[in-house]
């Protein structure tokens, strides 16, 4: 009996937000490790370590549901010498609801490199992608099957859009920063071309610092620390990310808060991690600081990250990798 009653308390969840998100454009997924995955939070970011990487990553918001969101995102992005700048794959899908809602997207970018400088270098990116979302009404428990009204009738749907992106940043001896401007016409999601149904176009712009505070012989930076301010604004929707990390030789923790400009939700993120030369691993944990508005049993979220590093292929030393969190 107690599983039947989550499966339908789940069900209900799913159909309040079937209902009330009916003519509210579609939104991105977010993400609390914004620079385990760089391609994700800047184009312009590809290829800035230099060596090549794949990165593999997961996070499930709202596990205490019956049918949490959850999300798997992996890329590969490297330097190329004879491009003069960095190139990166990156697929996503994004699953909500059991799978009721599915999106799946296949990112190519490209970011140009420009060494200004020794100490400055600014970099530029553009980023093409093939999107495609459906929404399957199978299983779900609409309200008005619960109390014995008409059931309304949902049709799914299935769509395929294109998709572009842009990003620019710039690093300065341990200061870098950088701004990016998520789908630029706003593709079409839903069943029709109605405008409620695009995905609203994404504003982002950050800035950090990686700041040693001892280092050993040879200029090997053993304690580092590193603020960072992270904002994101889609359609009406702004949030403010800022914390501070602390880097101890392999070792990384990590605390950031996440909340929008009128102070009304906040959100706690908790980070630990561990990196060398060839792995580099990170799990993170946000706590909700304020109730919503509809109860959830667990408004938790778990966010865990991998990135393998490849031997440096890239022999050149015209191209200087930049300091900027690793993990």
């Amino acid at each position: 009996m107690k599983v039947a009653y989550e499966h339908r308390v789940g069900g209900l969840f799913l159909g309040i937000l079937v209902s009330t998100t009916v003519g509210v454009r579609a939104q991105d997924p977010e993400f609390s490790q914004f620079y385990a995955n760089p391609l994700y939070l800047n184009p312009a970011m590809a290829g800035v370590e230099g060596t090549a990487k794949v990165f593999l990553g997961y996070r499930n918001q709202w596990p205490g549901a019956t049918n949490p969101y959850s999300t798997y995102q992996a890329s590969y992005e490297q330097y190329l010498e004879p491009l003069q700048g960095g190139i990166g794959i990156h697929v996503m899908n994004d699953r909500q609801g059991g799978g009721v809602f599915n999106t799946i997207s296949l990112d190519a970018v490209y970011s140009y490199h420009l060494q200004v400088s020794r100490e400055l270098m600014v970099t530029g990116g553009i980023q093409a992608s093939m999107g495609h979302r459906n929404m399957s009404p199978v299983g779900l428990v609409l309200p008005d099957e619960l109390a014995g009204n008409p059931v309304t009738t949902l049709t799914g749907y299935s769509r395929i859009y294109p998709d572009f992106s842009v990003g620019f940043a710039g690093f300065y001896r341990n200061l870098f920063g950088g701004v990016a401007v998520h789908h630029l016409h706003q593709p079409f999601t839903g069943a029709s071309d109605n405008p409620n149904t695009r995905l609203s176009r994404k504003f982002t712009a950050h800035v950090g610092a990686m700041i040693p505070i001892y280092e050993k012989r040879l200029g090997k930076e053993v304690l580092q620390v590193s603020p960072n301010l992270v904002f994101i604004q889609q359609d009406t929707y702004q949030q403010l990310n800022y914390g501070l990390e602390v880097v101890y030789s392999n070792l990384l923790g990590g605390v950031w808060f996440r909340q929008d400009l009128m102070f009304s939700y906040g959100t706690a993120i908790f980070s630990v991690g561990y990196g060398n030369d060839q792995f580099r691993v990170r799990y993170s944990y946000d706590a909700k600081l304020s109730a919503p508005d509809v109860h959830i049993p667990s408004l938790g979220s778990h966010e865990i990250s991998m990135v393998i590093i490849f031997e440096n292929i890239n022999k050149s030393n015209k191209h200087r990798a930049i300091k900027c969190p690793k993990i």
